[in-house]
């Protein structure tokens, strides 16, 4: 439905795909991307280690969709209200900083 339009897409997912593309947890089967092995072949899984399952691309599109690592592979978390995984750490040292110029 999101191809259709009539879902939201992630304005930056083509960056959040790319952190994908870059990650060991990546598997393509049969022409997909996958955040590890695909869930249906894997339904009982530890997202840290194993991955979410998630086509990368479409996970990547989702507004609502977060990675399920950080940085250093481990579990992302989300502190007081900020987000530890690989996408929201790479947004945040992606965005100018303010006042400076």
């Amino acid at each position: 439905m999101r191809r259709l339009g009539l879902l939201p897409v992630r304005v930056d997912w083509v960056a959040r795909a790319t952190v994908c593309e870059r990650c060991p947890m990546r598997v393509v089967k049969c022409g997909v991307s996958y955040c590890g092995t695909p869930f249906l072949r894997m339904p009982l899984r530890d997202p840290a280690v194993d991955g979410c399952g998630c086509p990368t691309r479409e996970k990547a599109r989702d507004p609502d969709e977060h990675c399920p690592i950080d940085a250093r592979h481990e579990e992302a978390t989300t502190v007081d209200g900020s987000c530890t995984c690989k996408w929201c750490a790479s947004a945040h040292s992606a965005a100018p900083l303010a006042g400076r110029g």
